[in-house]
C-alpha cells in the first residue's frame, strides 16, 4: 500500500515537472524567436495540447481544490503585492465602478446572451459562465504599455480594475455555483439573497485579510531575516484564504487585502531592501509557474472533451460567447466612462477605447473553468464540456486577437507619455 502511494506521488510530481518543462521551453522560444507576449504563447500551447492529444491523463485530479486552495491564493496575493495603495485610491471611483458595476453588467449581458442564444438551457448556468469569463487579466496589455510608454494613470485604472474584479467575479461565481449545486437548483436564486450573501462574504473577507496583513507586517518589524519574512508572506497568502473560507467568508478578497497590506505597509515599514527583492522575486516566480501550468492543464482537460466528441457541441456557444464578450464590455465601459467624466475627474476620451479593448481574459477564467465540478451527478457536470470549450475559446480570442492588436491601437490613438511621467 505504501509502495503504491509512493508511486502515485512520484508519478504526480513527474507529470507536473514535465508540464513545467514545456512552459519553460515556450518561454525560451518566446524570448529568442518571437515578440509574442508570454501569456499569448501559453494560450496557443494550451490549444495545441488540446487538439494534438499529447500529454498525460489527469482525470483523477481534483481540480476544484487544486485550483482554489493551491493556485489561486498566490496569484491573487502577487497581484495585490505590487499595487500602490495611494495610486489606487487616486483612481478609486473608476476602478470600483468598472470592477463592481461594470462586472455585474457584463456578467448579466453575457449570461443573458448565452442563455437566450441557446448555448445552455439554464439561466443560472449561463450566469455562472458570465461570472467566469468577466474577470480581466491585464498582464499582456501592461507589458505592451511598458514598451509603448503609456500613461501611468491609465495603467493603474486597468490594473486596479483587474485586481478588484478578480475578487468580485470569483465571489459572484461561487455564489451562483452554490445556487446551482444546491438541493433546489434554480429555485434557490433570489436577487436579495444573492446580494446579502455577497455583502457578507465580501465584507468579512475584507476584514479578515486586513487584520491578518496588519498582524503579519507588525510581526515582521520585530526581526530582520529575508528568508523568514518571505516564508511568512507565503503563510499569509494561503492563511488569509483558508481562514476566510473556513468562516464562510471570501478567501479571494481576504487574500487581496492581505497582499495590499503587506505590499504597501509591510514593505515600507517592516522590510529591508534585500527582503523586498526576495519577496517580489519569489512571488513573481510562483505567478509564472502557476500561470504556465493553468494554460497547459486547460489544454489537457479539453482533450477529454475532444475525445468524447463534445467539441462540436461547444462551437456555437463559443461564437455566442465571443459576441457576448465584445458587446458586454462595450456596454460596461463606454457609458460608465462617460458618466465618470461628467461627475468626476476628466480623463482623455480616447482612453475609453483602450479600456474596452484592453479587457483581456486570462488566468482567472481558466482557473475557474478547471475548478468546475466534474463528479457524476453534479448539476453542472452535464454543462461542463460546453463551458470548457466556450470559456477557453473566449480566452484564446481575447489574448490572441485583442492582445496582439493592442499595440497598433495605442499607436493609432497616439497614447504615450514622456518617460518622466512614469516615475
Amino acid at each position: 500500500m505504501v509502495g503504491e502511494i509512493n508511486l502515485a506521488i512520484e508519478h504526480t510530481v513527474g507529470v507536473y515537472i514535465g508540464l513545467l518543462l514545456i512552459a519553460c521551453l515556450v518561454g525560451i522560444l518566446v524570448n529568442y524567436l518571437t515578440h509574442v507576449p508570454y501569456t499569448v504563447a501559453l494560450t496557443l500551447v494550451g490549444l495545441l495540447v488540446a487538439v494534438s492529444g499529447i500529454g498525460p491523463d489527469l482525470q483523477d485530479t481534483d481540480f476544484k481544490h487544486l485550483v482554489f486552495f493551491v493556485m489561486l491564493p498566490p496569484l491573487l496575493f502577487q497581484g495585490a503585492l505590487h499595487m500602490e495603495l495611494s495610486r489606487l485610491l487616486a483612481h478609486i471611483w473608476p476602478i470600483v465602478t468598472f470592477a463592481v458595476v461594470g462586472l455585474l453588467i457584463s456578467m448579466f449581458i453575457i449570461g443573458g446572451m448565452f442563455y437566450w442564444g441557446g448555448a445552455v438551457d439554464s439561466f443560472l448556468v449561463a450566469l455562472l459562465f458570465g461570472a467566469m469569463v468577466t474577470p480581466t487579466d491585464p498582464v499582456s496589455v501592461l507589458a505592451i504599455f511598458k514598451r509603448c510608454n503609456a500613461p501611468l494613470d491609465l495603467k493603474y485604472i486597468i490594473e486596479g480594475e483587474s485586481l478588484f474584479n478578480d475578487g468580485v467575479g470569483i465571489v459572484v461565481f461561487l455564489i451562483v455555483l452554490k445556487m446551482i449545486t444546491g438541493t433546489d437548483g434554480d429555485a434557490d436564486f433570489t436577487i436579495t439573497g444573492a446580494l446579502l450573501e455577497f455583502i457578507t462574504v465580501a465584507v468579512g473577507g475584507l476584514v479578515v485579510g486586513t487584520v491578518l496583513g496588519v498582524v503579519a507586517f507588525q510581526l515582521m518589524r520585530r526581526f530582520e531575516d529575508h528568508l523568514l519574512e518571505n516564508a511568512l508572506c507565503l503563510v499569509v497568502a494561503y492563511g488569509a484564504f483558508w481562514v476566510a473560507e473556513h468562516f464562510h467568508m471570501s478567501g479571494v478578497i481576504s487574500t487581496v487585502m492581505a497582499g495590499l497590506m503587506i505590499g504597501n505597509y509591510g514593505k515600507r515599514l517592516s522590510m529591508e531592501q534585500k527582503t523586498r527583492e526576495t519577496v517580489d522575486t519569489f512571488f513573481e516566480s510562483i505567478d509564472f509557474i502557476i500561470n504556465s501550468l493553468l494554460f497547459i492543464l486547460i489544454g489537457l482537460e479539453l482533450q477529454v472533451v475532444i475525445k468524447d466528441g463534445n467539441l462540436a457541441d461547444g462551437l456555437v456557444p463559443l461564437g455566442i460567447a465571443i459576441v457576448a464578450l465584445l458587446v458586454s464590455r462595450a456596454v460596461a465601459v463606454y457609458p460608465l466612462y462617460r458618466l465618470l467624466n461628467l461627475v468626476g475627474t476628466k480623463r482623455p476620451k480616447h482612453w475609453e477605447h483602450v479600456l474596452y479593448w484592453g479587457g483581456l481574459r486570462g488566468s482567472i477564467p481558466v482557473a475557474l473553468l478547471l475548478g468546475l465540478p466534474s463528479e457524476d451527478g453534479s448539476p453542472i457536470a452535464v454543462y461542463r464540456p460546453v463551458l470548457l470549450v466556450a470559456g477557453f475559446g473566449v480566452v484564446v480570442f481575447s489574448l490572441v486577437v485583442q492582445g496582439l492588436t493592442m499595440k497598433p491601437l495605442l499607436k493609432r490613438l497616439g497614447i504615450s507619455a514622456p518617460t518622466s511621467a512614469q516615475d
